[in-house]
């Protein structure tokens, strides 16, 4: 057990330093990746916490995030998810987890419309010569193992396609992750309920739209999660930590937590370091039974506006 928690901490240890390194810390590759859809997870519950996600045990959904994160499926779930961006995007998400003994599955598909992008030919003119949509569509197919008591793998391979106007191009997708709960059962209240992932969302190889190639826009991240319980209150509280490298962007950080009271209702704050236009996010979320429906509120710095998402699980 010594040798695989320090077999661990020594991966850990190799990809904290990979993504703090100055090679990595800084690019210019910002704008060179397609599908920038896929930087956009579904639920609500996600948003609301800052989409600090990765070391997050939450079934149903969780896959996007990191793929070993389904193994926290209870019974069978399903999810539905509306986005609503600022001028007019919008994305629906269908997702759906099982589990059976020390395996789980999960199913993903979303699909997002950008409207009214401008359409322009080499010659400036005062006028577009149209205006043209996006279309965006992902479907995950996931799959976790709990590999001991305290510890779960997982991988997601996933097929994309994107059309801009009359021009397409399709891929696919690959997603690696990790949780691990060194302390599950060891009686020590403060770091029982710890937990750490980590995750490698989106690569493959480049997708091209006519003569030009583009990467996948590929994520490197660790995270930490810790949840308190008070029987006393029936209240619980989580706070979550991710460190997010993207492949054309710099280091971001994401800080989320959630209060829930009674095991029905809970709040929700996230807050994001590394962004030009957000920071700050909010959110709610009501269970009944074996139902529950999430919201969540993204504010905007700049006139863009903002953004909404609500999403509906259903436990079978």
């Amino acid at each position: 057990m010594k040798n695989k928690i320090f077999l661990s901490g020594m991966v850990w240890l190799l990809l904290c330093t990979f993504m703090v390194s100055p090679a990595s810390s800084h690019n210019d590759k910002s704008g060179t990746s397609v599908l920038s859809f896929l930087k956009f997870g579904p639920g609500a519950k996600a948003m609301g916490m800052g989409e600090a996600f990765t070391a997050q045990w939450s079934g149903v959904g969780s896959s996007y995030w990191n793929p070993a994160a389904i193994s926290g499926t209870k019974e069978t779930q399903v999810s539905l998810t509306h986005l609503q961006w600022f001028q007019d995007i919008t994305a629906e998400h269908f997702s759906a987890a099982t589990k059976s003994g020390g395996n789980a599955w999960g199913l993903l598909l979303s699909w997002g419309k950008t409207p009214g992008i401008q359409k322009r030919d080499e010659i400036p003119t005062t006028e577009p010569l149209a205006q043209i949509d996006a279309h965006d569509v992902v479907l995950s197919l996931s799959y976790a193992r709990n590999l001991e008591r305290r510890c779960n793998l997982g991988f997601s391979v996933k097929w994309l396609y994107e059309k801009i106007d009359i021009s397409s191009a399709s891929g696919f997708g690959f997603d690696f992750g990790g949780i691990c709960s060194p302390f599950m059962g060891s009686g020590k209240p403060l770091v029982e309920n710890l937990r750490f992932g980590v995750a490698i969302l989106n690569l493959g190889s480049k997708m091209k739209f006519e003569q030009q190639s583009y990467s996948l826009p590929a994520l490197y991240k660790v995270g930490i999660s810790e949840y308190f319980k008070k029987d006393a209150w029936s209240s619980d509280f989580t706070l979550n930590l991710d460190l997010i490298k993207p492949r054309d962007n710099d280091m971001k950080f994401h800080l989320g937590t959630e209060y829930g009271l009674y095991k029905t209702f809970s709040l929700r704050l996230g807050y994001q370091l590394g962004y030009d236009e957000k920071n700050i996010s909010f959110g709610m979320g009501i269970k009944f039974k074996k139902f529950a429906i999430d919201y969540a509120f993204v504010p905007y710095k700049s006139d863009l506006g903002d953004v909404h998402s609500v999403s509906l699980i259903a436990e079978f």
